[in-house]
């Protein structure tokens, strides 16, 4: 059959099925170190449940344009929390938004490549921060550039991580080693993250 793209009018997720069945999924978004935006996120959530009972896809890579960026997180630019106003006296935002935000956004993202019915495989093109090195580790392989690096980057936002990473990190490397990278959120080049797992 003819290879499909969807998502014309939007751009910033290429979505592309190849004769041989493999499904393409590209962050476009080099301009902004394809960070990722929450409709960008949403859409892959979407693709990938889709890719589960598609009979045209036997297996998903996961991608970005660009040679330096992989995914370098969420982009805080465009991810903001909703304000539901309440009455004068409340405080400005409910007790658990941000839990209820993350269980929607990066964990749903996370869990939706993790519960794909088809492998997935993250070709790693460069820089994979935040939850972009969690979309990496989410999949079934990984296959990373030699100019790719890993990022757990949230100590540097003063955040724990989310989106799944420090759950399924101590499960590839260990849970100490898991701790040696989370801590310092120190950057872990690819020949270092092909020898430790």
């Amino acid at each position: 059959g003819e290879s499909t793209m969807s998502d014309t009018e939007n751009q910033d997720l290429l979505w592309e099925i190849g004769d041989d069945g493999v499904a393409w999924l590209t962050l476009n978004r080099p301009d902004a170190a394809n960070a990722i935006t929450p409709d960008q996120r949403n859409r892959t959530i979407e693709l990938m449940e889709a890719a589960s009972g598609d009979l045209n896809v036997r297996a998903v890579v996961i991608t970005a344009a660009g040679e330096r960026h992989f995914c370098t997180g969420a982009d805080l630019r465009v991810s903001r929390i909703p304000v539901n106003p309440g009455p004068d006296d409340a405080p400005e935002k409910a007790l658990g938004d941000v839990g209820r935000n993350i269980k929607r956004g990066a964990q749903r993202l996370v869990a939706s490549i993790m519960d794909c019915e088809k492998p997935v495989i993250a070709a790693v093109n460069g820089t994979a921060a935040g939850i972009g090195a969690h979309i990496a580790f989410a999949a079934d392989l990984v296959i990373a550039a030699d100019n790719a690096k890993f990022i757990e980057v949230f100590v540097r936002r003063g955040i724990t991580p989310d989106g799944g990473g420090a759950y399924i990190l101590p499960r590839l490397i260990g849970l100490q080693k898991a701790k040696e990278l989370i801590f310092p959120g120190r950057d872990v080049k690819a020949e270092e993250a092909e020898r430790i797992g």
